[in-house]
């Protein structure tokens, strides 16, 4: 019996699939179109095969961006949350840093790792999808875009081939689109570093990444940065002085980066040359109209580093009587603001004062409201400007 229809992949056909999933690429591009819509054609062009395009940073075992066709929810839940970070044929995608297609049983066959949790738990489960074609595109910040598509091993012999055409046939409409995708969050990152420096040459203040990339500074945090005093740039990177003190400098940005809480939102320590405080804030993450455009590669959250020497004549030059006559702060938030700068967090001030949480961040938001801050970073500086 020779073969059906479904199984021929002559040339005209190969390029009827290219074609439209180029279009729904650019479609997808340019914020008109959806990235599910990718992975669907494929898949609809190979059945019985399972489809994904994702954006995983491998540094972090973190997934940004997953679309997917024919694979269940529970198991796209799962690779995000576990299987990503286990997935043996990272060990070939891993170290690639160019645009790669390549077909798993030419390179990495899924029986070489048969008796991984990855291969059981979550390959065979459905259908047996074995082999696999995938194509690899570095993104940035440590990403990488991966368009795959698995199906069960009985099919290599015919899919193979087919699918590594179409996955070439449509390199460079992919290649456009991530380098796009790349410039338009640059761009929005960078406006998101300078937005939150305007208005703040009173301190020391500049932005940073999740990992320590500095990505503006105003004239202050220069200074600072050249004299090497409380904060210095190695290769790119902001550092902190004293030692301990960066190590806490770093878990805040990880915890910040990613909106988690974290207990950490100043930092104080004392070198030869000073005294210092360093208050951190996560900046928001802005989308640019049509963000739809950077669903592929989002935007990082980029946190705001405001930092004081507390030894500096420029910082006690009053006292949080004047503050609070200043502002119209009452008693009780005057003593509010004096377990801050004692270094506690809101619930320990809460405790100390003999008040409930609730009433501890209402108080804090009038505070807010009389001093023109919105953040407590900015709030810290001004209360230890007048300490």
């Amino acid at each position: 019996m020779g073969r059906g229809l479904a199984d021929v992949y002559d040339e005209d056909r190969l390029s009827v699939i290219s074609q439209n999933l180029a279009a729904a690429v650019d479609a997808a591009t340019f914020g008109e179109g959806s990235w599910d819509r990718v992975p669907a054609i494929l898949c609809d062009a190979f059945p019985g095969s399972i489809g994904s395009f994702l954006n995983m940073n491998f540094s972090e075992s973190r997934v940004n961006y997953y679309a997917s066709q024919n694979i269940a929810p529970a198991f796209i839940t799962s690779y995000a949350e576990h299987f990503a970070a286990i997935n043996p044929w990272a060990t070939y995608w891993g170290p690639i840093n160019r645009t790669t297609i390549a077909a798993s049983e030419d390179v990495y066959p899924a029986r070489s790792f048969a008796d991984s949790e990855f291969y059981n738990d979550w390959l065979l489960p459905q259908g047996r999808a074995e082999a696999a074609v995938g194509m690899k595109l570095v993104g940035g910040h440590d990403e990488a875009v991966y368009f795959t598509l698995n199906y069960p091993l009985v099919r290599s012999g015919t899919y193979d081939r087919a699918a590594l055409k179409v996955l070439n046939n449509i390199r460079g409409s992919l290649e456009r689109s991530v380098n796009l995708a790349r410039l338009l969050r640059s761009d929005v990152e960078t406006m998101v570093a300078k937005t939150a420096l305007v208005e703040r040459s009173r301190y020391a203040a500049f932005v940073v990444d999740s990992d320590r990339h500095l990505r503006d500074a105003n004239p202050l945090a220069e200074q600072l940065f050249v004299s090497g005093s409380g904060v210095a740039v190695r290769f790119g990177r902001c550092h902190l002085a004293d030692a301990d003190a960066d190590a806490r400098f770093a878990a805040a940005l990880d915890s910040l980066s990613q909106g988690k809480p974290t207990p950490v939102s100043r930092i104080g320590f004392r070198t030869a040359t000073g005294a210092w405080q360093v208050s951190l804030a996560a900046l928001p993450v802005v989308q640019p109209p049509g963000g739809a455009r950077l669903v592929l590669l989002p935007p990082q959250r980029m946190i705001l580093v405001l930092i004081a020497d507390l030894d500096s004549k420029g910082v006690r030059t009053g006292s949080l009587e004047s503050f609070a006559k200043v502002f119209g702060l009452t008693q009780s938030e005057i003593a509010f603001c004096n377990r801050l700068l004692l270094g506690e967090s809101i619930v320990e001030a809460a405790d100390r004062l003999g008040i409930t949480q609730g009433t501890a961040r209402t108080r804090l938001k009038l505070i807010f409201q009389k001093t023109g801050t919105s953040r407590q970073a900015e709030l810290m500086l001004l209360l230890v400007k007048a300490s």
